[in-house]
């Protein structure tokens, strides 16, 4: 899949996405309002209820009205303050109760024009009262409409959103559940597509480091075959050592590719034994030395570990250190300027790898040790490799139970600190759990 077909379909379902959000919104939305319109409605009803139970008693009723605490007549200016609490407080209850509504609530009647309370139940909230949408007109028992029948529940709003939580609840579980698979399907198919391109450079750098030793061999024997050569002993001496150091050079990569493939296949062993990481130093840095010095670099030793031995697998201490000088060598474009120094803690030894080359940018940092990966200088041969030193040199240390550490900076070069504990108890940890 090209760029730009990937960018248009991440788009489309970004958008897709975005759109069931905004429709998920949008029915929440009307969801609240359908709940708020059905609850002003059962207040309403039950409010009128109310004054219908009023009106009823009234008419049931001769000289002196049981719903006034005295006598009041159609003509009483007080009539308001005589409502029977009693029974207004009872019918109120009774009606709220058929229509389910049993929460908090403030109840009064009241004159909404002059903001005047006459009787009912309300304390703090009096003002919310007096501005709540939910009354109802007492005109029927008394002629003037300056007086109402009013209800505040002050948790209406959470009441509401409680009756569709659940659903609310669903609606953001399923649209996380959205979200995270776009975002994790997104992520995933950059990675395969970043692990495609390593794989397709390891490949190429594969091919070309192989190309070269075979082409190598193959003109080392042409010339040999020639009769011209034949009788020169010096001449096939040089050739047969060419195509032996080509012919090593071949076998080295192929053992450094099948080394990775055990790593993956997790069927790792160490053959401990007690090393001494100072002779095993001075061995790789000498083997070093020649290839430095005909780059007019220098490689230089700062050995400062008073205790040196540590348990170990040496062939793989050893291809560590190789791996690392070999990196600060081949990321040295002016003549390398390399140090290797170590020291003590209470725990194991600190090898730190510096050099002066092109350095590792930030970025890069996390991903050095990871496997395929290699930091693009240019041109895809430009430096040799198959991008699996590092991931090699990271897993074998951590094997050893010991760590590794970048710090670098873009042309400034860069420094590989390791530890390495003097007993491994990690591996024999792991030893003992698999017998």
């Amino acid at each position: 899949m090209n760029r730009k077909t990937f960018l248009l379909i991440v788009i489309i379902t970004a958008l897709s996405l975005a759109g069931i959000i905004v429709i998920q919104v949008f029915w929440i939305r009307n969801a609240v309002q359908l709940q708020e319109n059905i609850f002003d409605n059962k207040v309403r009803v039950a409010l009128k209820s109310v004054v219908n139970g009023l009106f009823e008693t009234k008419l049931d009723t001769a000289a002196i009205m049981p719903f006034c605490e005295k006598g009041c007549g159609m003509g009483d200016a007080k009539f308001p303050s005589r409502i029977n609490s009693e029974l207004l407080d009872s019918l109120i209850r009774r009606e709220f109760a058929s229509m389910e509504i049993d929460k908090d609530y403030e109840y009064g009647i009241y004159n909404p024009d002059k903001k005047t309370f006459h009787a009912g139940h309300s304390s703090i909230y009096l003002k919310k009262l007096m501005d709540s949408r939910h009354f109802v007109s007492l005109s029927c028992l008394y002629r003037s409409d300056s007086y109402v029948l009013g209800a505040y529940f002050p948790n209406e709003r959470s009441m509401l959103y409680m009756r569709i939580l659940k659903w609310m609840i669903m609606s953001i579980i399923f649209l996380g559940v959205l979200i995270f698979g776009f975002t994790y399907t997104i992520l995933s198919f950059l990675k395969q597509k970043k692990l495609s391109e390593m794989k397709t450079d390891f490949v190429n750098n594969m091919t070309h480091e192989f190309k070269t030793p075979i082409a190598t061999i193959s003109l080392a024997s042409e010339m040999l075959m020639n009769p011209q050569v034949s009788g020169a002993e010096d001449r096939i001496r040089k050739y047969a050592g060419i195509i032996y150091e080509e012919n090593l050079r071949l076998k080295n990569q192929v053992e450094q590719v099948l080394r990775i493939a055990v790593l993956d296949k997790g069927t790792i062993t160490l053959k401990l034994q007690t090393v001494d990481l100072h002779e095993i130093i001075g061995k790789i840095v000498r083997n070093f030395d020649l290839t430095i010095r005909e780059r007019n670099g220098r490689i230089k030793m700062n050995l400062l570990a008073g205790r040196s031995q540590v348990i170990a697998d040496r062939m793989h201490i050893e291809n560590i250190l190789t791996n690392l000088l070999d990196n600060a060598n081949k990321y040295s474009p002016d003549p390398p300027q390399i140090t290797v120094s170590t020291k003590n803690n209470d725990a194991g030894v600190i090898i730190v790898v510096e050099d002066k080359g092109i350095g590792i940018s930030p970025e890069n940092h996390k991903h050095v040790f990871k496997k395929l990966f290699r930091v693009h200088t240019g041109n895809v041969h430009d430096v040799k490799g198959f991008g699996l030193g590092l991931f090699y040199v990271k897993t074998m240390v951590e094997e050893h139970g010991g760590f590794i550490r970048l710090s670098s900076e873009t042309g400034n070069g860069s420094s590989f600190e390791l530890f390495l504990p003097y007993n491994n108890i990690n591996y024999q940890l792991k030893s003992e759990n698999e017998s």
